[in-house]
């Protein structure tokens, strides 16, 4: 993540989301300073430029803080490298472009081990999915780019409407199944909704939101609230109709009313989901909890909650204003 204030960023996610500090980067300099973070086998880097020049301060300049790099661990990196610039990715200094200003990195490395997290901390997370958000007619375009560039595959697709407004949804995967990216399109012929009032605040395609899978949804949002983390909340009715579609869901629906979570299913199981509300400046990032009980892919009732839910958000301070 390219951030205006790394330590207080930091700061943000060793407090409220129970990442440990493993030190600053050893490429920090005059220009900038890096500070990284880590959770079980989860990985952040946060970077802060120190001059107008440095691509941090100008990425900030352009979108606030936000996911600028997305790296891929593989065997090999040079060779992922090379394999990909041969299939056609675009080089970006040492990475390649993926969509708007956000690029991939590979990254050579065993994967780390998911104890020695600090003492009273939430379960540590993997990354789930990456939510993105792309221009009015990027979607396949970008799905090609993962098709053809990384060799990935799409694992869903689905048109969502939610009243006047509507968007389209792809997700791409890469074999292996370590890396799940869920691209959002806004529908050209729809009302504005959240996905353009994205794009015009981010300024352009982007991450939305990064998704933290973990074993025990229950206990992860009772931590998680007591370190401060705001979650968006959803209707009574939602589980008076949750109890008529899933019949024996994997937790208590008054556990999962009690803490506004959401759930789903598909052919291979359930899968549970909460979304944190943005505490990003311009309301264009925040964070998703998820636990899957053998489920693999996303449920379409979930997704249209999802997308209903920040739309709550979304118009509340319009509502507040006017009251």
């Amino acid at each position: 993540m390219y951030v205006g204030d790394a330590s207080a960023r930091a700061f943000e996610f060793v407090q409220r989301y129970g990442f440990r500090i493993v030190g600053p980067d050893c490429d920090s300099g005059r220009d900038h300073e890096t500070v990284t973070l880590r959770s079980g086998s989860t990985v952040l880097v946060l970077t802060q430029g120190h001059t107008d020049e440095h691509p941090a301060s100008e990425y900030v300049s352009r979108h606030g803080d936000g996911v600028a790099d997305i790296a891929l661990r593989v065997p090999d990196a040079d060779r992922a490298m090379r394999m990909a610039l041969a299939a056609g990715a675009r080089p970006v200094a040492r990475r390649i472009a993926a969509f708007g200003d956000v690029t991939h990195s590979f990254v050579a490395a065993a994967p780390l081990a998911s104890g020695q997290h600090q003492s009273g901390a939430i379960q540590p997370p993997l990354v789930d999915h990456v939510a993105i958000c792309l221009e009015n007619g990027e979607l396949d375009p970008t799905v090609d780019f993962y098709q053809q560039a990384l060799g990935w595959r799409q694992i869903f697709a689905e048109d969502i409407d939610v009243g006047a407004q509507a968007m389209q949804s792809k997700v791409v995967q890469s074999w292996c199944g370590g890396i799940t990216l869920t691209l959002l399109q806004p529908q050209a012929s729809a009302a504005p909704g959240q996905i353009d009032d994205f794009l015009k605040s981010h300024g352009g395609s982007g991450v939305q939101h990064v998704a933290l899978a973990v074993p025990d949804i229950l206990r992860a949002v009772d931590d998680l609230s007591r370190r401060g983390v705001r979650f968006l909340t959803t209707p009574g009715t939602y589980y008076q109709e949750l109890a008529e579609r899933m019949r024996h869901p994997g937790h208590p629906i008054n556990s999962l009313a009690q803490r506004s979570i959401l759930a789903d299913q598909d052919h291979d199981g359930q899968l549970f989901q909460i979304f944190t509300r943005s505490e990003h400046p311009r309301q264009t990032f925040f964070m998703e909890i998820i636990e899957r009980q053998g489920a693999k892919t996303f449920g379409s009732n979930n997704i249209r909650k999802l997308y209903e839910a920040v739309e709550r958000q979304r118009v509340a301070p319009a509502r507040e204003l006017a009251s």
